[in-house]
């Protein structure tokens, strides 16, 4: 008798390059730019359950980095209630997504599972641990402080003559030289201790147990899942390349997410598809495939923050959006190609060029030091409106009472891409 022949896998359903971005940019609150909605508590939490969290970032060339991606999406509001709605409200907070982020409160169980996990392997196996690693009597110096003394910051722990044996100086500038400041971002990392609020942006720490809400902490395989589900709900349909790094916690080897997306197939949480043009096999969450073919164009003017999750994956914009991004505050300045806080143009749901701003606060300037669009970019009347308008509403949201732009702002610039 013949044996039976296994039954043909179906293909993957096809989706268009178009919808794909379409769908990117609908899931990052992008598709009409400081447009349609208000920022509200619903909205705030809304976008931080989409994109997975708010990256925060110290440098302050414009605003901080939370407060622009918020700007990008809703324009003009009060940073005060962002502040009371994670800080006091705690709707949000401050833990390790795709860097230091605010991250929505509903995702505490899984950052418990990387907490209880901590430090993940491939800290432990890297050249610079043992030199961050701190004593357990530093750590217990920290924990009894906050216990007796309430919230402190990095600045109530003082230099030690261990320090300065340590750093063979007779004065520590940085305070991560201070093996106290040390102690807390391993303790906050570790769950043991938390960030209660940020005055002038400098954190304040308290114990966990008074400031995360009790709950449950999710198994490993959830934690593991988290990765490739928080990435779909902010990209919409991605393949695993364009996934990589968008959260980096938890950490997942090449094997493991392969483990995690066959797990998550099976399952039928997420299901597989193909988009001409893109490399390999794409991924959505099921119910994102509804109503693809009905989603608006994007459209809209706004300069991205460096740090916006929209740009957390820089691979997944070159090879959808054709445009290569590197943030260039690290680099030497002769070597910089664009500038120090270089802002990319989103335009119409394309990225057309990119400008490198500059706050003048004693003058009440924001500065456009450069402005560089893409060689193959049509400037029009209408985009050139429209940036002008994203410009003076940027100027308002950082308190600039006007703006200059470069001599040849007015030309399109052809400078060659790396």
């Amino acid at each position: 008798m013949p044996a039976r022949s296994r039954s043909a896998r179906p293909a993957p359903p096809e989706v268009s390059r178009e919808q794909v971005l379409r769908l990117w940019f609908r899931r990052q609150g992008l598709a009409a730019p400081r447009g349609t909605e208000r920022l509200t508590r619903r909205t705030f939490r809304d976008l931080l359950r989409e994109t997975g969290g708010l990256q925060l970032d110290s440098v302050n060339v414009l605003d901080r980095a939370h407060y622009l991606t918020l700007w990008t999406r809703f324009g003009q509001y009060d940073r005060r209630q962002v502040d009371r709605w994670a800080y006091r409200d705690r709707v949000a907070y401050e833990y390790w997504g795709h860097e230091a982020c605010l991250l929505p409160i509903e995702h505490l169980p899984i950052s418990r599972r990387r907490m209880a996990a901590f430090p993940p392997p491939h800290w432990l196996r890297s050249s610079w641990w043992p030199r961050y690693q701190t004593s357990p009597g530093s750590k217990r110096r920290v924990l009894r402080r906050l216990r007796e003394e309430g919230v402190l910051e990095s600045a109530n722990f003082a230099v030690t003559a261990a320090d300065r044996r340590r750093n063979g100086q007779n004065k520590v500038a940085m305070p991560m030289f201070k093996e106290d400041n040390r102690s807390l971002q391993l303790l906050w990392h570790a769950g043991r201790i938390a960030i209660a609020n940020r005055r002038h942006f400098r954190r304040h720490f308290d114990l966990a147990e008074r400031v995360y809400p009790d709950g449950p902490t999710v198994s490993t395989a959830a934690c593991e899942d988290s990765w490739l589900l928080a990435g779909l709900r902010g990209n919409g349909i991605a393949s695993e390349k364009h996934l990589v790094n968008y959260f980096t916690a938890p950490y997942l080897t090449a094997a493991d997410r392969r483990r995690v997306l066959a797990r998550n197939l099976r399952s039928g949480r997420v299901v597989e598809v193909r988009v001409p043009g893109v490399a390999g096999a794409c991924y959505a969450l099921p119910e994102h495939l509804e109503g693809l073919d009905s989603l608006p164009s994007p459209r809209g003017t706004t300069p991205l923050c460096p740090f916006d999750s929209f740009l957390w994956q820089r691979g997944r914009a070159e090879e959808l959006l054709d445009f290569r991004y590197r943030v260039e505050i690290y680099v030497p300045p002769p070597k910089r190609t664009f500038g120090y806080y270089v802002m990319p143009i989103l335009h119409d749901g394309r990225l057309v060029g990119r400008l490198d701003p500059k706050l003048h606060r004693d003058r009440a300037c924001l500065e456009i030091k450069s402005l560089h669009l893409e060689p193959d970019f049509r400037r029009t009347r209408r985009f050139d409106a429209a940036l002008e308008a994203s410009l003076h509403d940027l100027a308002t949201f950082v308190g600039a009472e006007r703006v200059t732009l470069p001599a040849r702002s007015r030309q399109v610039s052809r400078t060659a891409r790396r």
